[in-house]
């Protein structure tokens, strides 16, 4: 029975993350000459794609090092860890609408490490926070020495706000624990009775999880591999359009990358299956290149981003021993507050012998919580 429920609840967002994708695909290819999208693909310089399939799985090395550091506080585990349960996770969120892949590497982490759920959602909040008004820096810089449609200034706007508000939120829950504790507590007390002591531990947990923002040292290294996670993933994007003969410069480029990424870092379709494609291709028109063009280099960019973290997410599931139906089961955001640790996402190989990684003693909150 919970099986069926959970698989009623997969198809369920399923359903919903097609209702995203699907009609903004199909504004997509009905906006562009379908004849000369395929001529477009047919000229492309393909060589160049492998070598930018590369790059990509290479810039994600920068994120798990990232990650690394927001862990610190809780445990110290090294990047060639970390890699493989990243991985699943961006996987995952091709498979998942809503970004469903991130809950899937809280649980793997959890599972691997012994680190709270709870205290894993800080450290991707943190993570969604530095990746948006990193990449709302770049459409600014872009912006001020690439001519563009004024339309782009709104998702400027947007994302500042979004991203803004929740980073300064973030620093203040690591900077004020006390007094942001004090805040939650009230709508803690107005939950229903049953509620408050997970809520309480659950908040503590999350808390826990942000405290790499208090460590000057950590702090640099955090924002350096997120800089350098963008660089690179910005010179891919360049390169696919070198495939396609645009012959922009690397500024459009910087453009594309923060416009598309933003789009999909509200949690919307599978995979960004729908927003990446319009906005790719939206933006590429802004600067001039023809619509068959535009949408054949969205179609092809898209397909660079995603083959890499199919192939490598499947080589770290067969390493981690988790199947695709476990991540499909262990999506739902209630697994975060489940009770039952072993149910959550079932059959992860244990830690072999002799890999382990020295943590600290769990603190209130951590490996030893309800989450």
């Amino acid at each position: 029975m919970r099986n069926r429920n959970l698989m009623t609840r997969f198809w369920r967002r399923t359903a919903l993350g097609l209702l995203v994708a699907l009609p903004l695909l199909a504004l997509v290819l009905l906006r562009a000459n379908l004849e000369e999208t395929a001529d477009a693909m047919g000229d492309a310089n393909y060589p160049l794609i492998l070598p930018a399939m590369i790059l990509f799985a290479a810039a994600l090395w920068f994120q798990a090092v990232r990650w690394r550091y927001l862990l610190k506080p809780l445990a110290d585990v090294s990047a060639k860890r970390l890699y493989p349960v990243l991985l699943i996770g961006h996987f995952g969120n091709v498979l998942l609408p809503l970004r469903g892949g991130e809950i899937v590497r809280a649980l793997v982490l959890h599972r691997r490490e012994g680190i709270s759920r709870m205290a894993i959602v800080g450290t991707l909040a943190l993570e969604r926070a530095l990746d948006g008004l990193t990449l709302v820096g770049l459409l600014v810089i872009s912006m001020a020495f690439v001519e563009t449609s004024q339309r782009l200034w709104g998702l400027v706007a947007a994302g500042a706000l979004i991203f803004g508000g929740a980073s300064a939120a973030l620093v203040a829950i690591a900077f004020l624990p006390e007094q942001s504790a004090r805040v939650a507590e009230i709508g803690i007390s107005r939950a229903p009775g049953t509620w408050r002591r997970n809520l309480r531990v659950w908040l503590e947990s999350f808390f826990t999880g942000i405290q790499a923002l208090r460590t000057p040292d950590g702090v640099a290294a955090i924002l350096a591999g997120t800089a350098g996670f963008w660089v690179v993933v910005a010179c891919v994007y360049w390169i696919v359009g070198e495939a396609f003969h645009l012959d922009k410069g690397f500024g459009t480029y910087a453009l594309v990358t923060s416009a598309a990424n933003l789009s999909v870092s509200i949690p919307s379709s599978q995979g960004g299956f729908g927003p990446f494609e319009f906005f790719v291709r939206q933006t590429l028109a802004f600067r001039g290149v023809p619509a068959s063009v535009a949408t054949a280099y969205a179609l092809s960019l898209h397909a660079v981003l995603l083959v890499p973290v199919i192939l490598l997410g499947l080589i770290s599931l067969w390493i981690v021993g988790l199947s695709l139906t476990e991540i499909t089961q262990s999506a739902a955001p209630g697994e975060l507050a489940g009770r039952d640790e072993e149910s959550s996402v079932a059959a992860i190989a244990s830690t072999p012998e002799g890999t382990s990684v020295s943590r600290p003693a769990p603190e209130a909150g951590q490996g030893a919580d309800t989450v």
